[in-house]
């Protein structure tokens, strides 16, 4: 029985990994605000950080991302200039605050036929 439950338990963590390691519907999407000079700033801690990232999946490690807090801290002290999380930085250095929608960022970032 231990030995049936081990099993499920393995082949459910082998199907997520699966499921993470392909390709995703939004790589476009993320590759393109990469190529746009995009980057996001976010905390682990940030609840809102999280969520942005799981809005794009697999498709996030495209995305430049910079973390803000060091391991233990709850402040933004790895990014000094940085008052909230998430925040997206474009190329031309302007910021705006806040998780957004995909379709939102694609606006946002000329990538609107990534969408």
């Amino acid at each position: 029985m231990v030995l049936l439950a081990f099993l499920v338990f393995g082949a459910l963590i082998a199907a997520a990994a699966l499921k993470n390691a392909g390709p995703s519907q939004y790589d476009e999407l993320a590759q393109c605000i990469d190529e746009a000079g995009g980057k996001m700033y976010g905390a682990y801690w940030c609840s809102a950080c999280e969520q942005q990232k799981a809005d794009f999946g697999s498709a996030f490690k495209h995305v430049e991302y910079v973390e803000c807090s060091s391991p233990g801290s709850h402040t933004f002290d790895l990014c000094p200039d940085i008052v909230s999380t998430p925040t997206w930085e474009k190329a031309d250095r302007s910021q705006f605050t806040g998780a957004r929608s995909l379709s939102d960022l694609a606006a946002e970032f000329g990538c609107e036929d990534k969408i």
